[in-house]
């Protein structure tokens, strides 16, 4: 009778452990992928996910792949926007979305991926993707898509980044610290460090491994000095660059610019799009 309850009791284990270890693995498939226009199948949904996985997993940022047929009176560029800020849990990363509401195909970069991304690049990744949005071959768009964004990153930002933004005319360059520039810092932080130590042994005669005791009576002065700063003036200097309002996605001749928005959370975004 024991040995029929303890057989029961192992074979519940088995097949609770079974079903709590295969059920969680399918369940995450497709986290990244919205197909809220029913445009992919669940083999090119599960192939996405996958191309989507290497992404995350080379840049660190986070990737979704969207279909809508209905954008909430919203335009293309609105609603990729919306979906990262209402979804995305990290600052880094990007949407592409087939919008079929507005006929649009779309890119939607946040943070780094702003950078990575930039007008020029967006215009290439558009034109590489074109061919598949029009023929209905909306996997094949989304493939293309995501394996350059990865061949991009890899390229690495371009030396003369910068963003522009389209509502203020601000522009902020992006600098990346090279390896000279790093050592540089460490040794001049050595330095400053060693004269400000040997500063202080030398102005009070520090001695190491004796019975040394400050002498604070003879040394332990306080002077307390007052001082007012007063605000004057502050300058903020503007840079606008006249664009070709024509273009939705940036320009050949602008090279590392980065053309951005505030969404409607308030949260900066790159990216481009292209009517089909």
């Amino acid at each position: 009778m024991r040995d029929k309850l303890r057989k029961r009791i192992a074979l519940s284990a088995v097949t609770a452990l079974t079903l709590f270890v295969a059920v969680p693995v399918y369940a995450d498939t497709y986290d990244a992928v919205y197909d809220d226009a029913a445009l992919l199948s669940d083999e090119e949904q599960q192939s996405l996910s996958e191309e989507i996985t290497n992404l995350q997993e080379t840049t660190g940022w986070e990737v979704y792949v969207l279909t809508t047929e209905d954008a909430q009176g919203k335009t293309a560029r609105e609603y990729a926007d919306d979906f990262y800020d209402t979804t995305a849990t990290g600052d880094d990363g990007v949407v592409f979305l087939i919008d079929m509401d507005n006929r649009e195909v779309t890119i939607s970069t946040a943070g780094e991926a702003i950078y990575y991304l930039n007008d020029d690049r967006i215009d290439d990744i558009l034109d590489n993707c074109y061919d598949y949005v029009v023929d209905g071959e909306y996997a094949s768009c989304f493939s293309s898509m995501l394996s350059d964004a990865e061949y991009y990153y890899e390229v690495g930002v371009p030396s003369d980044a910068y963003t522009y933004d389209e509502e203020t005319g601000e522009i902020h360059y992006y600098h990346v610290l090279t390896m000279g520039e790093i050592l540089f810092a460490v040794v001049l932080a050595a330095a400053v460090f060693a004269a400000v130590f040997f500063g202080i042994t030398g102005k009070y005669r520090l001695k190491f491994g004796g019975g040394y005791q400050y002498d604070y009576h003879a040394f332990g002065k306080v002077n307390l000095t007052g001082q007012e700063d007063r605000f004057v003036n502050q300058m903020v200097t503007h840079r606008r660059i006249q664009t070709d309002s024509g273009s939705s996605g940036g320009g050949s001749s602008h090279s590392g610019r980065s053309t951005v928005h505030t969404s409607s959370s308030g949260r900066s975004h790159g990216g481009g799009s292209r009517k089909f």
